[in-house]
């Protein structure tokens, strides 16, 4: 059975948990420059489920020669409110170097009922410590070693990962693997460009990388909330725009279909100062 859970995770929480205010990017001064621009962007989506409106994304941030730092925020609309989890905010602050991301502190604030807060702050060896209110009944079956969490990052600097791949890391976009621990669950996103296509939309038309992103479950995972086979199977497809001056492979639309449902998150706003 496909779980409309699994269905928000895999386009939303696997490839997309996005939106962003800054205040200042935070950078590990010890960290070698890959870039001297300061890019300020904001980046709008809108979700839909069939022709019906799930919500709206937005990814509004900064990054500097050395760090970055993001706010998340996610607000469900008409299908989307059927959803338990709801709206919520997110933030985090990292830095960069020619080997990818680090992040540095990481907060999640769900807006449902429960209002769980999740922080991570992560040591010199990239190991977060979580401080998780209220705590998860579970943290999975088998839980996220120390290990699997020392070798990810939080979901927004995995997007980070994925738009400066290409410029900051690596020679093309959608490369490799990236590997995400949200405070509980661990999971990879593994890309493959797939061709280019030729995007037509209000907020971008020209042409796009196709990249097809699996999501697998690693850990931290109760046995009900696992990908099924046909889900782990479905790719989530990203289409990215270059934008050369800004130095990333933006994600102007991202479409996931799996036994006849057919999600879609379009790019509303794209803007760089």
């Amino acid at each position: 059975m496909i779980s409309r859970k699994n269905i928000l995770k895999a386009v939303i929480g696997g490839a997309l948990l996005t939106a962003a205010t800054v205040t200042g990017a935070s950078a590990d001064k010890t960290a070698a420059p890959v870039s001297s621009d300061f890019v300020k962007f904001q980046l709008d989506y809108t979700g839909s489920l069939f022709f019906f409106t799930m919500g709206t994304l937005s990814f509004r941030g900064e990054k500097n020669a050395y760090g970055y730092s993001v706010r998340a925020d996610m607000e469900s609309a008409g299908l989307g409110k059927l959803s338990k989890d709801g709206g919520l905010w997110s933030t985090t602050t990292g830095y960069y170097d020619a080997a990818g991301v680090h992040p540095k502190r990481h907060e999640i604030q769900k807006l449902n009922s429960k209002a769980r807060n999740v922080t991570m702050e992560y040591d010199a060896s990239g190991l977060p410590t979580s401080t998780i209110k209220p705590r998860f009944g579970s943290m999975g079956v088998p839980p996220a070693t120390d290990a699997e969490r020392r070798e990810a990052v939080d979901a927004i600097s995995g997007i980070m990962q994925m738009m400066m791949t290409g410029h900051a890391f690596g020679d093309e976009p959608c490369q490799g693997t990236i590997k995400i621990f949200d405070g509980k669950q661990r999971y990879n996103l593994n890309m493959r460009k797939v061709g280019n296509n030729y995007i037509r939309q209000s907020s971008y038309s020209g042409e796009t990388t196709r990249c097809n992103v699996m999501m697998e479950n690693v850990s931290g995972y109760d046995p009900e909330d696992r990908l099924t086979a046909e889900e782990a199977a479905t790719p989530l497809t990203v289409y990215l725009a270059n934008f050369e001056g800004a130095g990333f492979w933006v994600p102007v639309r991202f479409d996931y279909r799996v036994s006849g449902i057919r999600v879609n998150i379009k790019a509303t706003n794209i803007a760089f100062e």
